[in-house]
């Protein structure tokens, strides 16, 4: 199912493609979350939970998960999801795809659940099944095991035996199914496995917990690039950007961090109306201490 050296190779190209994203990309999101997280502290806690979303929801936008909605009504949900599943996913983060079997469901199942409500209007959609993206995008950022399952990778990963698979809306036990099957094809193919092993270790210093989901997810995402006609490494060079629509698209996004912390600031009554304009006005005048106030207010939320 997976050439070895066709993974290194278009590994490189992922790697310059999500380098675009700079700073909203996989690898810096992959690196955080290994930082942070230990025997006692995890990405989703009480403590992390705010810098987790602020991270989350900046590679989310850019990767258009929302479609076909707004972002905003989107991720708003999606934060008090992430508060939901905090503790099902600290009991999930250490497993890995290799051992899925071993994942205990009931917690797969509030995740999956969860997350699926974000897209149907008040949870009462008649639909069959939830949208498979709305779920697995965010999960392979947030624990790495599953792929997105884009509509990309579904058109090209060879599992179509499974019936619904190519459809855009899953049922949990497909998703499950499809899981297996993939824990299965690594756990026989030991040389692919000692592969992405070796990748974690050289991109991310450690072998500890390995990003399986989210390396067989870019081997079919990248395969399609290829087939678009973009044929060589060299195609997928970091593209020339104006710098001032680079800067303009990158100041968006750190606006949109900053309301989203004063909302939830003002709606937890951590700070005054006059208070948040004048956080507000303070990010538009002094450029060069937003992240100096940022942290300040990340330190407020988690007090």
């Amino acid at each position: 199912m997976i050439d070895i050296q066709k993974f290194g190779r278009r590994y490189r190209i992922f790697e310059r493609l999500d380098s675009k994203n700079y700073p909203h990309t996989f690898q810096r999101f992959w690196s955080y979350k290994l930082k942070v997280e230990n025997k006692d502290s995890h990405i989703l806690d009480r403590e992390n939970r705010a810098r987790t979303l602020q991270k989350l929801g900046s590679i989310l936008k850019i990767w258009q998960w929302n479609r076909p909605y707004e972002f905003d009504y989107c991720f708003q949900k999606m934060e008090k999801s992430i508060e939901k599943i905090s503790d099902s996913y600290n009991r999930i983060r250490n497993f890995s795809l290799i051992e899925f079997d071993k994942v205990p469901e009931k917690d797969l199942k509030i995740i999956w659940y969860e997350f699926g409500k974000i897209k149907d209007q008040d949870n009462t959609s008649n639909f069959y099944g939830e949208l498979v993206m709305t779920i697995t995008k965010p999960l392979m950022f947030l624990w790495g095991q599953t792929p997105a399952f884009d509509s990309v990778v579904r058109a090209k990963m060879p599992l179509l035996n499974h019936q619904g698979f190519n459809n855009t809306r899953w049922e949990f036990s497909l998703w499950l199914r499809v899981m297996k099957e993939l824990q299965n094809y690594l756990n026989d193919n030991a040389e692919l496995t000692i592969t992405f092993r070796k990748k974690s270790q050289e991109k991310y210093g450690t072998n500890r917990i390995v990003p399986f989901g989210q390396f067989l997810d870019l081997y079919y995402w990248t395969e399609n690039r290829l087939d678009t006609g973009l044929k060589t490494e060299d195609d997928f060079g970091v593209e020339k950007k104006q710098k001032i629509g680079f800067e303009e698209e990158k100041r968006q996004e750190e606006y949109h961090n900053l309301v989203s912390l004063l909302n939830k600031l003002r709606s937890a009554g951590k700070i005054s109306a006059v208070e948040r304009r004048d956080y507000e006005k303070n990010w538009r005048n002094q450029p060069n201490n937003r992240d100096l106030l940022m942290k300040e207010l990340e330190r407020k939320l988690s007090n």
